[in-house]
């Protein structure tokens, strides 16, 4: 099953679709579909997110409805709008800028939104070199968490470390990757270019990572995705994607110019239920032996 992460995507790529050059009806669009979302009553949705569509539903503008939270909602529809602007930077800014301020206000989670956007534009127009792409992103950084991380980054790339080395370098504690756009920006960009042109390893490192590891391997797995289309993805992987209504083939279509209705209210409140009650028994699971 796909997490929000892949919805967020999903209705970032449907929004643009309708409204790809105008960013304040674009705006409106997405903020639609997240209200939906919302009302489908997702599993393991952010404070900050929910707060942000919340305000929406009371008639909020999209442009006033962001709360002051550095959390991940808007790094998971950064990945879709690198790509679609990739050769125009202005327009990647202001639309990036349009979805972040949707959920979030603190510019902290402004940057990292914006830097995985830029990312994914240059992993689009298949730029290699990774001391040019992070030139590049260093160019974006503004807040003092980033300057501290991005040091360790240059630094952790030519070491060759772990993605695991570098996350327990930046983070708040060992073995875990908070949901602070920060840290999993850095850890992302990290595994990405660590794993240049390995999907597979890309993610795994970062799951085993540990944290927030659904949006972190989710970021990473885009920018890596992006470099790899589908055949560079492991077909396993993509033949144990069985959810409704987002799935392989469903996205194959999209992509192709298919019409996909996303979310699809009240039958998305039985399918949340059902990945409740999947992510609930894993946890379960995982406390009892064998381990």
């Amino acid at each position: 099953m796909v997490s929000d992460d892949t919805e967020h995507a999903v209705m970032t790529m449907l929004a643009l679709t309708e409204c790809e050059d105008d960013a304040a009806a674009f705006a409106r669009a997405l903020a639609k579909r997240l209200r939906w979302w919302l009302a489908g009553v997702p599993a393991g949705i952010g404070l900050a997110t929910a707060r942000s569509i919340l305000k929406l539903w009371c008639g909020v503008s999209p442009s006033r409805s962001g709360v002051w939270s550095a959390g991940n909602g808007p790094l998971m529809r950064a990945p879709v709008i690198g790509v679609k602007f990739a050769g125009d930077r202005e327009e990647r800014k202001a639309f990036t800028d349009a979805s972040t301020r949707i959920t979030h206000s603190d510019p902290r989670a402004w940057e990292a939104a914006r830097m995985i956007a830029e990312a994914s534009a240059y992993a689009a127009r298949e730029v290699q070199g990774a001391d040019e792409i992070l030139t590049a992103l260093e160019s974006l950084v503004e807040s003092d968490e980033m300057k501290s991380r991005f040091p360790l980054l240059w630094a952790a790339l030519r070491a060759g470390d772990s993605v695991e080395t570098f996350a327990d370098k930046i983070g708040r504690k060992a073995g875990f990757v908070s949901g602070f756009a920060p840290d999993s920006a850095a850890v992302a960009l990290f595994a990405w270019l660590r794993h240049r042109g390995d999907f597979r390893a890309t993610v795994e490192s970062v799951v085993a990572a540990g944290g927030d590891t659904d949006t972190v391997a989710f970021i990473a797995g885009s920018l890596a995705g992006i470099d790899s289309g589908e055949e560079g993805m492991p077909s396993d992987w993509l033949a144990g994607l069985r959810d409704w209504p987002i799935h392989a083939r469903s996205l194959r279509e999209a992509a192709g110019g298919a019409k996909l209705s996303y979310p699809v209210w009240p039958l998305s409140l039985a399918r949340n239920f059902f990945f409740l009650l999947i992510v609930v028994g894993h946890v379960f699971r995982r406390a009892l032996p064998p381990y």
